[in-house]
Formats: C-alpha cells, sequence, structure tokens
C-alpha cells in the first residue's frame, strides 16, 4: 500500500529535519548513485526549509531594508525543484516579521536586489563567475558536486549520504554580513578564505 502524505505533513517533516540539523544533526539522504526521485525531492524540501530559515541566524549591513516589515528577498537560480518547495514554504509564512520573497532566476538574470542568492550550476567556473557578480550585502548559497566555491558564504553538500553545510565566516565579513554562533556550530565545517 502506497503511503500517503499531506503538503502540511511533508512541510513538518522538513522542518523537523531542518531543526535537527541546526541543532547539529545531519540530515540522512542517500548518496547520488542510488538517489531516487524520492530522495532528490526530500534533499530540495530540507534545502528549501534551510534556505527560509537562514534569514533568522544573519544580522544584514544597515540599509539593506528600507523598513523593518520590508520583504526578505530570495533568488534561486538553477533548481526549480529548490525554488518550487521555497515558494511554498513561504507562502503565508514570514521570516523574523518580514514577508519572504522568492523569485526564480534564469541564466543571466541579475543578482541584485535580493538578501539571499541560491545558486546551483553545474560548472566551478560559472559558479566562480556568477558569485564576483553579487553585490555587498547578500547571503550566498551554493550547492554544488564539487569543491565549494571560495567567496559563497554557505555551500550545500553531501557527505556519506547526508546533506551538510560549509559556512565561511570570511566570505559573509566580505559581504557585510554577520552570522550567528548557532549557524556556524551547525555547520560541518567553517572555513577561511585563502
Amino acid at each position: 500500500m502506497k503511503q500517503v502524505r499531506s503538503p502540511w505533513m511533508a512541510l513538518a517533516l522538513a522542518l523537523a529535519l531542518a531543526l535537527a540539523l541546526l541543532l547539529g544533526a545531519a540530515v540522512p539522504v542517500r548518496p547520488a548513485r542510488a538517489e531516487s526521485a524520492q530522495e532528490r525531492a526530500t534533499a530540495a524540501l530540507v534545502k528549501a526549509v534551510f534556505l527560509h530559515k537562514f534569514a533568522s541566524f544573519v544580522e544584514w549591513p544597515a540599509g539593506s531594508f528600507a523598513t523593518p516589515t520590508s520583504p526578505l528577498k530570495i533568488g534561486v537560480l538553477g533548481d526549480p525543484t529548490v525554488w518550487k518547495n521555497l515558494l511554498d514554504t513561504a507562502r503565508d509564512r514570514d521570516r523574523d516579521g518580514r514577508p519572504v520573497w522568492v523569485t526564480q532566476l534564469t541564466e543571466g538574470a541579475a543578482l541584485t536586489g535580493y538578501h539571499i542568492l541560491y545558486l546551483k550550476v553545474p560548472s566551478e567556473a560559472r559558479l566562480n563567475e556568477l558569485l564576483a557578480q553579487v553585490p555587498a550585502g547578500v547571503l550566498t548559497v551554493t550547492d554544488s558536486d564539487g569543491a565549494p566555491p571560495r567567496s559563497g558564504v554557505i555551500h550545500f553538500f553531501l557527505d556519506e549520504g547526508r546533506i551538510q553545510l560549509e559556512v565561511s565566516p570570511d566570505a559573509a565579513a566580505r559581504q557585510g554580513l554577520r552570522l550567528s554562533p548557532r549557524l556556524l556550530s551547525a555547520a560541518r565545517s567553517v572555513r577561511a578564505i585563502q
């Protein structure tokens, strides 16, 4: 018998998984070689929940928001499933008193006007090109199979079938961002820029 979950149950599961990861636990996802459509969907949902939640652990530079209730703007490039899940997660859920606006970006779109940018592209060279275009004051979250880019703030990666975070406080400082110690403690790896 096939188990059917409501969208609210799936969201509750994703939020629970996100909370577990932020508290130091890794979220299991099977390795890519054996990854099913269900596992890819779960991974995309977990990443979307993290993108929504990261804002609570970042302090933006003064002037990043016009007013205390200005929207938090998140741009997503390269993964339509993450974008769709983030759109669903953000619907009717503010983040620290701010509405959350989610935009699906296409290749060549301007990377300005966002507080968080999620970038998933197949080429490390292209990812570094995109990161070089990101203005100051933006939390960059990358997702690739290769080594994390030198200038990204947060990087999703798989380790032993689990979604992990690598965080660069130096990259955050270059962007004018302050990261919460709670975010740093949830990271599998904290790196410095060479």
